[in-house]
C-alpha cells in the first residue's frame, strides 16, 4: 500500500461521498450497543427474575 502524500481534493472527497465511502467511528457504533444493552437489562432484569423464580417452583 502506496503513503499518500497530498491531501485528497474536494472533487475526491465530494465523489467519495455520493458513493457511500464515509468515515464511520466505531466508537460510536459501540457506544450505542452499550447504551441499548444498558437500557434492556435496566428495564427487564426484574422481571426475567421473576419468571425464571415462577418457573423454578
Amino acid at each position: 500500500m502506496s503513503e499518500k502524500t497530498e491531501q485528497p481534493t474536494e472533487k475526491k472527497l465530494r465523489d467519495g461521498r455520493k458513493e457511500g465511502q464515509v468515515v464511520k467511528s466505531i466508537e460510536i457504533t459501540s457506544l450505542f450497543q452499550l447504551i441499548a444493552l444498558y437500557l434492556y437489562f435496566h428495564f427487564f432484569t426484574e422481571k426475567m427474575i421473576l419468571i425464571l423464580i415462577a418457573s423454578i417452583t
